[in-house]
């Protein structure tokens, strides 16, 4: 799967749509945050055009098992998809990681304007 890690910025971006897996998404996320436990805590860009088609309520549930403390303040995982119902399932995934909002929007720089606009509300 492709990613980036900007460190200026502490945003994880990845494009799901890379290799159209949920099982190879999952292995890469957690071999990420195996790796870098600090992510946990960092906002996420998460590229799904299209999103794997695999996914099931047990990726979220291993991905939610390895997950580190919750970071100090809110961070956020931003779904850049074109799936007007993701949405849902975005609000489930806010109740299995604290501290983390989940939201989608459409394009990579609606994302990154999400992310400031967050982060500027609480000050950071």
């Amino acid at each position: 799967m492709d990613y980036e890690i900007d460190e200026e910025a502490q945003i994880l971006q990845f494009d799901m749509a890379s290799v159209n897996s949920a099982d190879k998404v999952l292995a890469t996320v957690l071999m990420l945050i195996g790796e870098r436990p600090d992510l946990c805590g960092w906002d996420w860009i998460a590229l799904g055009d299209p999103l794997p088609d695999d996914a099931r309520h047990d990726h979220l549930a291993r991905l939610s098992e390895a997950w580190g403390p919750p970071p100090a303040v809110e961070a956020v995982t931003v779904f850049v998809t074109p799936d007007p119902f993701l949405y849902l399932w975005a609000k489930v995934m806010d109740f299995q990681f604290v501290r983390r909002k989940h939201l989608v929007v459409r394009d990579v720089a609606a994302a990154r304007s999400l992310i400031e606009r967050r982060r500027a509300a609480r000050g950071a």
